[in-house]
């Protein structure tokens, strides 16, 4: 039948069309397989290239193979790392061209700048106080009023101004209130200053007497001990001498340190020894102390800073106490031994301004000390 021949006559032509279709996806596979396998070396080229330019610290470098063409791209510091990487590119087994499209990027230096801050001062007579300097925020300034306003009543607060990028005052503000707060209740004209910038405090005033002056020093000491800050004393007394020559301080240093062998540094030096966790002082101490005082009483109008420091053994608040008491127990001692207790101002820092850190048994014996530090101030 018709129908029949023809459906007889379609079979070959399938048959033939079957096997040329698979044909081709055999052909397919192989050629998959080249690609793939190809781009798989190309790949573990890159990688492997990529790793040994960030062996060689250039980390912002990538790189693309293509058969035998290899091209690097990206960005270096110095012009000459180019020729470099270049060099190290026709170096490779196996590359016949290599290619580069890399920048010279120069890497900008970390700005770390510090805001510079204008001095916190302020100055007080009978009839009101005025706060100058700058601070970090509006509410630090508010702050400040309102604890200024609550001591003097009249405050002349437009000095006070805000700057921008300031570091925090929480390290140093609450102490200067409370420097001005103080000096207030003990003299009705004076000022406080403070530096930020340079870690330091300075209050002025003038009193009836030596004796007034120096109870008021030692409030003043007492305050800025809680702190990292310096201490310039500018307060006087009516009819006092005028304050001593640098060049007679600087002396008087000298002779100190030479007599302690290595000064603030105690270098192998003497030390004012205590008995052990306490502030007794021991018969060795005693006897360096007599040398000291050979020393203090060749200048005798030089004012003196007994300051005590400890190790970071304990509680800080323990350490404090205990240097407070040494330097006051060596105060005991050259007043017994004929100085005015006028002359010097006593001061326990505790363990907050060791020589060394606290690391081992020899560096915490030279944080235990007793500093004589000679006065410009009178």
């Amino acid at each position: 039948m018709p129908g029949e021949s023809d459906r007889d006559s379609d079979r070959p032509i399938d048959g033939v069309v079957f096997a040329m279709m698979s044909l081709m996806g055999l052909l397919a596979l192989i050629v998959a397989s080249v690609i793939f396998g190809t781009r798989s070396i190309e790949r573990g080229l890159e990688q492997r290239i990529e790793e040994n330019l960030a062996a060689a610290g250039l980390t912002d470098l990538e790189v693309e193979v293509t058969g035998r063409d290899v091209l690097v791209f990206g960005d270096v510091p110095t012009e000459e790392l180019i020729a470099d990487v270049i060099v190290y590119m026709e170096s490779l087994e196996g590359v016949i061209s290599a290619e580069t499209n890399i920048r010279v990027v120069v890497p900008r230096e970390p700005t770390d700048v510090k805001i510079a801050s204008d001095p916190m001062v302020v100055t007080w007579d009978p009839t009101g106080a005025t706060a100058t300097g700058t601070a970090s925020s509006q509410d630090v300034v508010d702050a400040i009023v309102m604890s200024l306003e609550g001591k003097f009543g009249t405050l002349d607060s437009s000095g006070l101004t805000v700057r921008q990028g300031l570091e925090g005052e929480r390290d140093w503000l609450s102490s200067f209130l409370q420097l001005a707060a103080t000096m207030r209740d003990l003299t009705p004209v004076g000022s406080v200053f403070a530096s930020p910038d340079d870690g330091l405090f300075q209050v002025t005033a003038e009193f009836e007497t030596r004796q007034e002056r120096s109870e008021a020093r030692q409030e003043v000491q007492d305050i800025v001990s809680a702190t990292t800050f310096d201490l310039t004393s500018a307060l006087t007394y009516k009819d006092a001498p005028p304050p001593p020559k640098e060049d007679q301080v600087i002396e008087l240093q000298e002779t100190i340190d030479e007599v302690i062998q290595g000064g603030g540094e105690l270098i192998d030096g003497k030390i004012v020894e205590f008995q052990t966790d306490s502030d007794v002082i021991t018969p060795v101490g005693r006897a360096l102390l007599d040398e000291i005082l050979d020393a203090l009483r060749q200048f005798p109008d030089i004012s003196i800073e007994i300051a005590g420091h400890t190790d970071d053994q304990g509680s800080e608040e323990y350490n404090l106490d205990l240097s407070r008491r040494r330097a006051e127990a060596v105060l005991a001692y050259v007043v017994a031994n004929g100085e005015s207790p006028d002359r010097f101002v006593v001061i326990g820092y505790g363990e907050t301004r060791p020589l060394v850190e606290n690391t081992s048994a020899e560096n915490r014996a030279r944080n235990r000390r007793i500093e004589f530090k000679a006065l410009l101030e009178g």
